[in-house]
Formats: C-alpha cells, sequence, structure tokens
C-alpha cells in the first residue's frame, strides 16, 4: 500500500451529488402499557438528529479527511436547515447546494428504547428535483466540476438522481476524466450509463439484472452484461460477509471480506462508496481499491454504531489488523454514546503504560470486569514528558498503542494529549472511571467531573512491585553491576 499516496487525501476533493436525508432518534424508557390501548408508553428522555443519504456520506468523506462540495436540494424548513447548517460547521462547499420553498426535506424519525426500535415514521414526499435547480446546475456545470477530483452519486431512490441529472453530471465528467462513482437503488441502471463505477449490494444487483443470480458463475455472466449495456469501466457487487466482486471486461475478481468480527453493519456501504472515490480521485488502480474499500468496511463493522472512519484507521488496518481499536477522540465519543444507548456499561482507565507489564495486565482484567466495554486512553509522547520528564518515554507511542490494541481485553484505545484525562472523560462521560488503589486519600483531578454526570470512581488492586519505575531501576541496577 502507497501510505505517501494515502495522506494525501487532505488535497483532495470530491463532489457528492444524491439524496440527503435527516436521520432523527427519539429515545425513552418503557415502563407501562397504556390504558388507552395496548401499546407501550414511552417516557422520552433525549433525541438525536443525524445526517443520513448522501449526507452521510460526506461524513464520511470528511472523516477519511478529503474535502467535500455539496450538490443536491432540500426545502427551507428544520430539517432542511439543519443539514445545511451542518455541512457549513463540517466545512463542506454548499456553493451550488440549494434549499427550495417546495420541497419537503426527508426525514426518518426512529422511536426507540434500549435495543428496541418500536417505531419509523417517514415524512417524505419522492419526486424530481425543482426544473430550475437543473437549468441551474446546465449553466454553471463548468464552475461545478472546477477542482473536482471525483463524484460521487449517492441514489437513495427518492428522486433526485434522475436521467436527466445523472447524465449531465456523468457526460461532462467524462469530458474531464474526473471518475464517478455511483451508489444505485432501484431497478433502471439506464441513468447511470457511462460511469466509471457503480456499486450494487447483492439485492440490488439481481434486481437490476431482472433474473435469478444463484451462481458464481450466474454473477460473472449477468455483470458483464449489465457493465457493457450501461459502458460501465467496472462494476462492484458489493456482497456483506463475502466481500466483493469486481467485474472488469469479461472477468469477475474476488476480495474477500476482511472482519474478523461483525458487530454492526450499519453505514457500511457508506463507508464503501466513501473510500472508492477517495481512492479513484488519488488514482489508485481498482485492485488497491477493491482491496482497501474491504479493509475499510472490515474496520466499521468491526465497530459498534458508528458508520465512519479515519485515514489513520484505514492505514492501521493495513498495517497491523488489531489497531482498528485506536480511534480518535470524536469517534471514541460517538461510539461510547451508541453502546449507553443499548445500556452497555462503559468502564474507562489511563496511563502511559510504558515498559508493558503483568502490573498493567492485572489491572486491564479487573477494569474489564466492571463493565461491558473496555476504554483505554494512552498517554502521548509528550504527555508522558510533561509528566515524568525529558527522559520518557522508554517505548514510543506508536509501539504502545500496538501493543495495548493487541490485548484481548481491551476494547478501544485512544490517544491522550493531555496530562490528565478530564477533558476526555468529560466528553465520554464512562460510568466507571478506574485508578489504581495508590491514589486512595490523593486529590484526583477528574473526581468533580465524574461527579458531576453521575459516574463512578472505582479502585483497584495493584501488583507490589510491579511499575514502570521500579522495573527501570532494577534494569539499571543490573547493567551497573556489569
Amino acid at each position: 500500500m502507497d501510505i505517501e499516496k494515502l495522506e494525501k487525501v487532505k488535497d483532495v476533493k470530491i463532489l457528492v451529488f444524491g439524496d440527503y436525508i435527516v436521520d432523527k432518534y427519539i429515545f425513552g424508557s418503557v415502563k407501562r402499557i397504556s390504558p388507552e390501548a395496548p401499546v407501550p408508553v414511552i417516557n422520552y428522555e433525549k433525541s438525536q438528529v443525524k445526517l443520513g443519504g448522501a449526507g452521510n456520506v460526506i461524513n464520511n468523506l470528511i472523516s477519511l479527511g478529503a474535502k467535500v462540495r455539496a450538490l443536491g436540494c432540500t426545502g427551507y424548513d428544520e430539517a432542511g436547515n439543519f443539514i445545511y447548517n451542518t455541512f457549513l460547521d463540517k466545512g463542506v462547499d454548499t456553493t451550488f447546494f440549494k434549499q427550495y420553498p417546495e420541497i419537503k426535506t426527508i426525514q426518518k424519525i426512529r422511536v426507540v428504547s434500549k435495543t428496541h426500535q418500536f417505531m419509523r415514521i417517514d415524512e417524505e414526499e419522492v419526486k424530481d428535483l425543482p426544473s430550475p435547480y437543473y437549468l441551474y446546475l446546465k449553466d454553471n456545470i463548468a464552475n461545478i466540476l472546477e477542482n473536482i477530483n471525483a463524484i460521487i452519486i449517492s441514489d437513495y431512490a427518492k428522486g433526485s438522481i434522475n436521467k436527466e441529472y445523472a447524465s449531465l453530471i456523468i457526460e461532462n465528467a467524462k469530458k474531464k476524466n474526473i471518475p464517478v462513482i455511483v451508489d444505485p437503488k432501484g431497478n433502471d441502471y439506464s441513468k447511470y450509463r457511462g460511469a466509471t463505477l457503480c456499486t450494487p449490494n447483492m439485492k440490488e444487483f439481481m434486481e437490476a439484472v431482472k433474473v435469478p443470480v444463484k451462481s458464481e458463475d450466474d454473477i460473472l455472466k449477468e455483470g458483464v452484461k449489465l457493465a457493457k449495456a450501461l459502458n460501465l469501466k467496472y462494476l462492484i457487487v458489493t456482497r456483506s460477509e463475502k466481500g466483493l466482486s469486481l467485474i472488469e471486461n469479461d472477468t469477475k475478481r474476488d476480495f474477500p471480506a476482511q472482519a474478523k468480527e461483525v458487530i454492526d453493519v450499519s453505514g457500511a456501504g457508506d463507508t464503501v462508496i466513501s473510500t472508492m472515490g477517495i481512492l479513484q480521485a488519488l488514482k489508485f488502480d481498482i485492485d488497491e481499491t477493491c482491496v482497501l474499500a474491504n479493509l475499510a468496511a472490515s474496520v466499521v463493522i468491526s465497530k459498534f454504531g458508528t458508520s465512519t472512519l479515519t485515514m489513520d484507521e484505514l492505514i492501521s488496518k493495513e498495517l497491523d489488523d488489531t489497531n482498528f481499536k485506536l480511534l480518535d477522540v470524536s469517534t471514541i465519543r460517538n461510539v461510547a454514546e451508541e453502546f449507553k444507548q443499548k445500556d452497555k456499561k462503559i468502564v474507562f482507565t489511563n496511563g502511559c503504560f510504558d515498559l508493558l507489564h503483568a502490573g498493567h495486565i492485572s489491572s486491564f482484567e479487573q477494569a474489564k470486569k466492571m463493565g461491558d466495554i473496555l476504554i483505554v486512553a494512552v498517554n502521548s509522547d509528550k504527555s508522558v514528558k510533561d509528566n515524568k520528564g525529558d527522559l520518557r518515554p522508554i517505548i514510543s507511542e506508536k509501539d504502545r498503542i500496538k501493543m495495548l490494541c493487541s490485548l484481548e481485553v481491551i476494547d478501544y484505545v485512544v490517544l491522550m494529549d493531555d496530562k490528565t484525562p478530564e477533558r476526555l472523560i468529560s466528553l465520554i462521560q464512562p460510568d466507571i472511571c478506574v485508578k489504581g488503589d495508590d491514589w486512595k486519600g490523593k486529590e484526583i483531578p477528574e473526581k468533580k467531573i465524574i461527579d458531576s454526570y453521575g459516574g463512578e470512581l472505582k479502585f483497584i488492586e495493584l501488583k507490589k512491585n510491579l511499575s514502570t519505575t521500579k522495573i527501570i531501576e532494577r534494569i539499571l541496577k543490573v547493567y551497573e553491576k556489569k
């Protein structure tokens, strides 16, 4: 893998055109049945609003480090304003993104209690975008495609992607040699004619070819026919636990899935299409694109409740299969929140973990027994020096992270630049924060924060004579004698 090329993602700008949706979640608890009808009464606790549809593709692209230009429309309503303002907050180029009063922005509202979704309410009108927007795009297409390295068409079959719009984008992109990657919906793929790459899942593929697909030979035969009919350079069928099948010319090449453990598949499709868009923009060949897109999928389905990944995670996954446990601060916050919604108890501990030893392992094992998910924050090289002086750490943060990620008892690792974990604890709000019993009777900086949100501070037994400092002292004595 060309890591230097991947690290140029910050120079990439992707155009995203598609159906923009708001995903709203209403969370509550159920304690009784309504006396009016045999239905549960949900006591409202909180609500959460997220970008859905093509907006989640944009989320993935930004998380991976790319720049984004949004193309499409929403209404002048609360949901539409949320999408537009969120784009602005995330630094998305909205120059050609429009709002129209005649559009009703699509919302999917889910009522959830613990792990159970009681109801989904869809607010949507499936219809084409306003005709003035097409004329606007046609008049401005040269500016729209300026400085764009790849285009993603994210079709959720809500009306934005019809033949007129798709053809305008694809035909003009081909003139400028800009790759167009399509995430399709529906059974009429003629609107995607001339795209570089189309990525149906197995169900969508069968709907598109309109014949039974029962074998690998069927996938090859029908895939070749579909790709030729649409003048596609590549057709990639995403096959869940079976990975990806690439149709190129008259051949099929399979790329097996690489996830060791599937925890949550939600959002994996958006991650795959986003990764492919970036890789094509960076001019990776198609086989490398398939391999790395598979890696990207393996990261997100090995984590609970998050549908994005960072470029560092992708690189770490390629270099070391255990490093998918390493999350950045914003992602670990989201992951922790999702676990809490599933009534999982989050346990947090932190330290330098320089010269990892049996005492550390014992501490992790004790901490994990206190809950369901163990998050370990490890001090960066800078913060170790701030805490312990210029002679430390002995082991670099990269190697310390690698060792922690390899431990089965640890679920997630996050790098901590601060001297104390106060900021991290405030963001994650773990149910239990763990300290060694050597902290008993001492002032603990993070205790006020833990108390403020109702968390617990617990102490664990430390193994006697097992500390990094004592190990270093013993090593020095041994070598002094020599």
